[in-house]
């Protein structure tokens, strides 16, 4: 009985030290796997920057346009050298050669059979400085029909300063107003040429007959 005395004394005394008995509340603890959600973190973005591409075309702006018909002009041949035509076959060297039909008419070949054909004479002159060798002249016409044997002339040389006229001879039509052209070519590779649309128009020769394939000094 004493020790139980003696107890509840002690409980009295710590129980008015301690102001009475008061319930605190554990603390309380998460459980496993339940942890609070982390606050939302803030962002910071930066001004975007756009980078617009520059595209550098490269390429051939190709223009379409519609061709217009222009009509080309005639040209005849020129049987006088220019200035710069002789001074490239003095260059070269080449003879300078010019050609002129001076005649044209029409006659009856009973030698060859070939009944109506056409004479053209041509004065082909040596105006350079250096000789022609194997000079031939050709005749062609509009309505040229078998090849006659006087169709082609040539000549050995014709010396510079000279000129000689061939009287040259094609096959053609009867009683045809004929045209016609001569080709002049030689060894060294000088040219001329010339040509007539009428040969009526031309008629005979000024010239002393007597002097075709003659070789004589330029007048």
């Amino acid at each position: 009985m004493a020790r139980l005395i003696f107890v509840t004394s002690i409980c009295t005394l710590l129980l008015s030290a301690c102001g009475g008995w008061v319930a605190y509340p554990l603390p309380t603890y998460p459980v496993l796997g339940t942890m609070p959600p982390s606050p939302v973190p803030i962002i910071l973005s930066a001004t975007p920057i756009v980078l617009t591409p520059v595209i550098t075309t490269t390429g051939t702006t190709t223009q379409t346009s519609t061709p217009t018909n222009i009509a080309s002009p005639t040209l005849t041949p020129s049987t006088t050298p220019t200035p710069t035509e002789t001074a490239m076959a003095t260059a070269i060297g080449m003879p300078i050669l010019a050609a002129d039909i001076v005649g044209c008419n029409t006659s009856l070949d009973i030698t060859h059979q070939m009944g109506e054909v056409t004479n053209a004479y041509v004065t082909i002159r040596n105006s350079g400085s250096l000789e022609a060798a194997n000079l031939c002249a050709s005749l062609s016409a509009s309505d040229e029909d078998r090849k006659h044997p006087d169709k082609i002339l040539c000549i050995s040389s014709l010396p510079a300063g000279y000129q000689v006229t061939l009287k040259l001879t094609v096959d053609t039509g009867f009683e045809e107003d004929t045209s016609i052209q001569v080709d002049v070519t030689t060894n060294e590779g000088a040219t001329a040429n010339v040509m007539e649309a009428s040969c009526r128009a031309i008629g005979m020769p000024a010239l002393n007959l007597n002097l075709v394939g003659v070789i004589t000094p330029i007048p």
